[in-house]
Order: C-alpha cells, then structure tokens, then sequence
C-alpha cells in the first residue's frame, strides 16, 4: 500500500507541467545555513536523487534478492521512461540524460538501503537462534 501510495505521489510530481521546484528560490535559506555556494542545477540534481530513494527501496524489500538487478534495470526505465514521457507530452519540462542518472543512482541507493536492513535483519534472526 505504501509503494502504491508513493508511485501516485512520483507521477504527480514527475508528470506535472511545471518542475516543482522550479521558480523557487531558495537563495535566503541556504545563505543562512552557510550553504550559499549550492547552485540551482544542484539542488534540482539532489532532489532527482532524493525523490527515487524510497521507490528503490520500497521494490527492493518486496522483491527476493536474486531479482534485485531486475529491480536496478526497472528502475534505470521508470526514469527513462519519466524523462521520454516529459519529452514527448509535456512542452513545460526539460527532459534530461542527468536527470535519469539522478533518479537511477537514488533507486541504486533505496536499494543499498534495502540490502542493509536485510542484513540487519538476517544477522538479529541469528543471534536469537543461538541464544
């Protein structure tokens, strides 16, 4: 239910006309936090990463481990597919090949993510066998 609810809220947010964050200056807050050398391009770059952790994260503990480069390939054409579908639908958006290695390398990261808590996981079903 929780993938669900996110893929709907990733559509949204991917498929809107406008960038979401386009526009938005956030020049004041990051000045204040010492952060004033953080440029737009990087923020936008941030947030695709960002925006795709908990998708690669969420597949990954669904799916049995033997099929998480399945999961790794899905995720690499679901921004793909973002990038083309802004292309050809959506004249508001600039579709782009950094964007997909954005999105693609947070999926990568859910999944890292995923693999730990396994791990974690795996390694506490352990020791409570042998105490």
């Amino acid at each position: 239910m929780l993938l669900g609810i996110y893929v709907i809220g990733l559509a949204v947010v991917a498929l809107s006309p406008q960038n979401p964050i386009h526009g938005v200056d956030l020049s004041r807050q990051l000045e204040a936090l010492g952060l004033d050398w953080v440029t737009y391009t990087q923020l936008e770059s941030f947030a695709n990463v960002v925006l795709f952790v908990p998708l690669g994260l969420l597949i990954a503990l669904l799916v049995p481990t033997k099929w998480w480069w399945a999961v790794i390939l899905g995720l690499v054409l679901v921004a793909g597919g973002i990038e083309l579908g802004q292309a050809l639908f959506l004249p508001g958006r600039v579709p782009s090949l950094d964007d997909v290695i954005a999105n693609s390398t947070g999926g990568l990261i859910g999944v890292v993510i995923a693999a730990i808590i396994r791990g974690i996981a795996r390694a506490t079903r352990r020791l409570r066998r042998t105490e």
